[in-house]
């Protein structure tokens, strides 16, 4: 997907109509607007020209029952509500609202579907130990987000040390733009942030305020971004830092009793390798993936099962080459599902 390129850090989101007067006096202090439908993101290319201008698209809920593989029937319905808004004058699309991760990656998967537009996504920081509200680690989030297409994440957080600690959980691995939802006032309290491009402002505060907070705020820190000798491999709740040459357990079949597979193998180390022989397979992994804590090597001999386990598994999948698969494919799948080849 495209990239949207900003010239330089702390920058500012457009979002209302009101700010329109200072991007005209500040244009060097924005990165980009972000219009809530349609026909106001087409007005604002026109005005804004040449920033770029997003469009918001809200998550639709997740619903308690329905088809399996839900992940595969919950991206049909991002597909069927994002295409009704979906506009040829937006730059990027920014994803909201998700009420799990699980639905903001299947959200992701959705909108790579139906367009190649840049992708920034809204991540809700639960308390401060840089966990969403569903439990996932922020760390484990960035690290599926940023190998499946979104080149930005927005961090939201309750309260301004919940932000700081998960900015700074976050700095060391994140290979894409960071960047705060964030009141005036904490900026104005020199709350500490590091690594963060982007900024938005947030209800009851404005760009203007954001704006000459922002350029008084002294809490800015630079971390190095590091761990590049390890691979980064979550398995969509933790994140797990693994080495090329982690060890791989012997084959697991994904039938019914995966759940007791999987419990028993708790107390191994390295790699869990999963195997798809059936699309009854791929209900299992999916419906057992809350049992699964370490990093996961999926395999299977039929490519378009193994690509419905990689469209269920929202982790960050291994692939040590049993079943080898064509080259065109894998590199597919890296692209679209963050596929790690050993």
């Amino acid at each position: 997907m495209e990239d949207i390129p900003l010239r330089h850090s702390q920058q500012i989101i457009l979002t209302s109509e009101d700010a329109i007067p200072l991007y005209r006096e500040e244009q060097s202090r924005f990165a980009g607007a972000l219009a809530p439908d349609g026909e106001t993101c087409a007005a604002w290319v026109e005005q804004l020209d040449p920033l770029p201008v997003g469009l918001a698209l809200d998550c639709p809920p997740v619903a308690e029952e329905g088809e399996r593989p839900r992940t595969v029937h919950y991206i049909s319905l991002c597909k069927e509500a994002f295409r009704k808004q979906l506009h040829e004058a937006a730059a990027f699309y920014y994803l909201r609202g998700a009420e799990t991760f699980f639905a903001l990656r299947a959200a992701v998967l959705a909108l790579g579907d139906l367009s190649g537009r840049t992708v920034i996504a809204e991540l809700n920081v639960h308390d401060d130990e840089a966990r969403l509200e569903d439990g996932t680690e922020l760390v484990a989030a960035v690290g599926v987000l940023q190998r499946i297409g979104v080149s930005t994440v927005v961090l939201t957080a309750p309260d301004p040390d919940s932000l700081t600690e998960a900015l700074d959980r976050v700095a060391p691995y994140a290979r894409l733009s960071v960047g705060v939802a964030i009141h005036s006032a904490w900026l104005r309290t020199d709350t500490t942030l590091y690594n963060t491009e982007l900024y938005l402002p947030v209800d009851h505060d404005d760009e203007r305020q954001l704006l000459d907070a922002l350029k008084a705020h002294r809490g800015g820190r630079t971390v190095a971004r590091d761990h590049d000798d390890f691979i980064l491999a979550p398995d969509g709740n933790n994140a797990h830092f693994i080495a090329p040459t982690v060890d791989i357990s012997d084959e697991i079949e994904c039938g019914h009793r995966l759940g007791e597979s999987l419990l028993d193998a708790e107390e191994e180390t390295g790699a869990l390798k999963l195997v798809l022989e059936t699309e009854e397979d791929v209900v299992a992994l999916e419906e057992c993936r809350y049992l699964i804590s370490r990093p996961v090597c999926l395999c299977a001999e039929s490519p378009e099962l193994l690509e419905q386990g990689l469209r269920v598994f929202p982790g960050l999948a291994l692939y040590d080459g049993t079943w080898e698969q064509e080259e065109e494919m894998l590199h597919y799948w890296e692209q679209k599902y963050g596929l790690i080849r050993l």
